[in-house]
């Protein structure tokens, strides 16, 4: 009779996918890992944007799916049901999308969507937000252009569209539905933008953009300032690593500074290392005090937040989502300025080894109990859209008496 159990129950789990197998399971820190949509037809999420768009007061998801050529909004069902699948979502069909991005295109104050940097998705508001027919769809270009990212360019009070990293469409005054009224300047030119992160590096008045351009540095584009966004913008080395996966820019130290976090990715003398830049000035050029970190797990470091970890908040911690393997966190015990102060610690969580290609770490409270969560895709392992618990406070305790 054991002997039949042992065999039935071997069956089961060579049956049973790898997320129905370690889906929802505690490491020995607690993390978890739940599964909202897995994606067993190799869809490929690739990229995920985090918001409320019903307004219920609850973080949504929309994610864009590379292989599958589509895009779903995913409406978070509350906290008593937000570690099982997700099954209210609307979709979208389009072309291959590796990314997307979200911002109020249209002045209207409804945030809308953009896949792959060519498509644009208007909200029609959150009494039809589930309504796709309602969402009306634009189409600026139909070719990869990674990255969008709305921000307003040239000062106007209006939102405008920068794509690749390296040139953007204005915001019409009339017509903001109607592609050919969106007029496009050139920045730059990149190979292959991981992020587009706007900020004001230079301490001068007006936001800059920093890139890493993998194939090539991580640089920053100068912003010439509001009567010159239209031209190019010059281009700057911040770091010479050829190869990296994405970065981040917070506080790391608690000092008055942003630094600088990238993740080094396979290739070149920085492959499976973590980049922490600390800054130590204020204006102008910036300067920073390097500090490498091995990986402690993982394949190769590649998604990267700064996140709260221990409830300290005189510093936070950074996290890294490898390619493949467990996640892992590192911080300072004394002085962030000495490299062999460093600690880094992985956070082991049942099935690390099936999530095959994960993205970059995208932060939100999605069981609503006052940490944030970590939140990415997986692409060809079948795990599809995820999201790992963390542990800092319970949230089955604090949900215990609550209703949705």
């Amino acid at each position: 009779m054991l002997s039949l159990i042992l065999s039935l129950t071997t069956y089961a789990e060579k049956n049973v996918p790898f997320w129905g197998l370690y889906g929802g399971k505690s490491g020995p820190s607690g993390w978890r890992c739940h599964v909202i949509q897995s994606d067993p037809k190799d869809d490929g999420p690739d990229g995920i944007n985090v918001h409320d768009w019903d307004g219920d007061g609850t973080t949504d998801l929309f994610v864009n799916f590379e292989e599958g050529g589509l895009s779903r909004l995913y409406f978070n069902p509350g906290s008593k049901k937000v570690k099982k699948a997700w099954f209210d979502f609307i979709e979208f069909k389009h072309g291959k999308c590796e990314d997307s991005g979200i911002g109020d295109l249209d002045a209207d104050g409804d945030i809308d969507y953009v896949a792959n940097g060519g498509w644009v998705y208007f909200n029609p508001g959150k009494k039809k937000i589930r309504d796709t027919s309602s969402w009306k769809k634009m189409t600026l270009f139909n070719y990869e252009r990674r990255v969008p990212t709305v921000i307003d360019v040239d000062g106007d009070g209006l939102n405008d569209l920068v794509v690749g990293a390296q040139e953007w469409y204005k915001q019409p005054q009339k017509g903001k539905h109607q592609a050919g009224n969106w007029k496009k300047f050139i920045i730059g030119s990149n190979l292959w933008p991981m992020n587009c992160i706007i900020y004001d590096l230079d301490n001068d008045g007006d936001r800059d953009m920093i890139v890493p351009d993998r194939g090539r540095e991580i640089c920053w584009y100068v912003n010439p300032g509001k009567g010159k966004v239209r031209n190019m913008w010059e281009r700057k080395t911040l770091h010479a690593h050829h190869e990296p996966m994405f970065i981040t820019i917070a506080n790391v130290n608690g000092d008055q500074f942003d630094d600088l976090v990238i993740t080094g990715g396979s290739k070149g003398k920085l492959a499976g290392k973590l980049i922490v830049l600390l800054r130590v000035n204020n204006s102008g050029e910036p300067i920073f005090k390097e500090i490498i970190i091995n990986q402690p797990s993982g394949i190769f470091p590649k998604g990267v937040a700064v996140i709260d970890l221990d409830g300290d908040l005189k510093k936070k911690e950074i996290l890294v989502i490898p390619k493949s393997g467990d996640l892992w966190s590192t911080t300072y015990k004394n002085d962030s300025y000495d490299p062999k102060d460093w600690q880094a610690t992985p956070l082991v969580i049942p099935g690390s080894e099936t999530r095959k290609k994960m993205d970059n770490a995208w932060l939100g409270d999605l069981d609503n109990d006052g940490d944030l969560d970590v939140i990415t895709t997986e692409e060809n392992g079948g795990w599809g859209v995820i999201w790992f618990e963390n542990p800092l406070y319970d949230s089955s305790k604090l949900h215990r008496t609550t209703s949705d």
